[in-house]
């Protein structure tokens, strides 16, 4: 009965280390109609590494809801998309990043979606 106390008092203790939950973060793309897909998600995930944050997961996505008018030099509304620990989202805010939660808005529509990933 004592060892099974012990493993049980150690599981519990253990359970607290478990890493911190990740949050989605983004930036746009810059990328342009008909001149350049923008930065590609490898150089966008670098300057978070550069900041010490490990990027577990990237995507690209494009913002929902928002309309891009069809000209050339205009923006397209591409994201990039970086999963990261919750406990490094103030470094990531701070050097330009925002989390994914902060573009839906139900009343306005607006949100995101994930994309294939298109480099030129």
């Amino acid at each position: 009965m004592r060892i099974y106390l012990s493993f049980c008092t150690a599981l519990v203790l253990l359970s607290g280390c478990d890493a911190a939950e990740p949050v989605m973060v983004y930036e746009s793309r810059n990328a342009l109609q008909c001149e350049t897909t923008g930065i590609s998600p490898a150089d966008s995930a670098a300057k978070l590494a550069a900041e010490n944050i490990e990027v577990t997961e990237t995507y690209c996505g494009r913002r929902t809801g928002v309309v891009y008018p069809a000209a050339c030099g205009m923006g397209t509304g591409t994201i990039l998309i970086h999963q990261i620990a919750e406990a490094d989202l103030v470094t990531a805010r701070n050097i330009g990043f925002q989390e994914v939660s902060e573009l839906v808005d139900l009343d306005a529509a607006t949100g995101y979606e994930f994309v294939d990933c298109e480099d030129k």
